[in-house]
């Protein structure tokens, strides 16, 4: 059922090159799955319903979309339409597909090991934490503070790096967060801890 109303949606070819490139994410022989067909708006937060989620419409989410399930790692998310929410999580191993523009209040977090993170129209966020994981766009990219930066699609056959408008320095002293040591100054899971007790980022 899940990849018939994938093959049949109404996405767009460049999410289509786009996903095909990521055929590891394709094997959904014992994994459960949920499709949500349909705009979908929550008024509080969404925790992903399960392993693989593809949503056939707009996405409206007031507070976090979180991609943090009952396993270990991993995990798909897919939604041809738009996205709004305040804050996005991403998951180790997880992909992410968006067929469509990402809009994000808050923080996009996708640091996490052998993840991918792509979107087909625009990214707009006010915190990217991706350390050396970078989200794929085709539309461009607005990211007011981060550790990290947005790639065009591979698809579109262009290049071109987009970076936040304030540099590391700049986001280091415009969050709550004390920065590690060693290492990236932040770790993902740390400010996904700060999102989901429901503590500020921000000073």
């Amino acid at each position: 059922m899940f990849d018939d109303l994938l093959a049949s949606a109404p996405a767009s070819a460049a999410f289509r090159e786009e996903y095909a490139r990521h055929e590891f994410l394709h094997d959904r022989r014992y994994i459960d799955a949920s499709v949500q067909e349909g705009a979908f708006h929550v008024e509080g937060s969404l925790r992903a319903p399960a392993y693989y989620t593809l949503v056939l419409g707009d996405l409206n989410i007031e507070g976090t979309i979180d991609l943090r399930t009952s396993y270990d790692s991993g995990g798909l998310f897919i939604v041809i339409g738009n996205v709004r929410c305040e804050h996005f999580i991403s998951e180790d191993s997880a992909g992410v597909f968006i067929d469509g523009d990402l809009h994000a209040g808050g923080a996009v977090v996708i640091a996490y090991s052998d993840s991918s993170f792509s979107v087909v129209g625009s990214l707009r966020a006010r915190l990217l934490v991706g350390n050396d994981q970078w989200a794929s766009v085709g539309s461009g990219a607005v990211i007011d503070y981060g550790i990290g930066y947005c790639a065009a699609l591979e698809s579109d056959g262009r290049s071109g790096i987009v970076r936040p408008l304030h540099d590391e320095h700049a986001t280091i002293q415009a969050l709550v967060v004390q920065p590690q040591e060693e290492g990236w100054p932040f770790d993902a899971e740390e400010i996904a801890k700060r999102i989901r007790s429901g503590e500020p980022l921000f000073k």
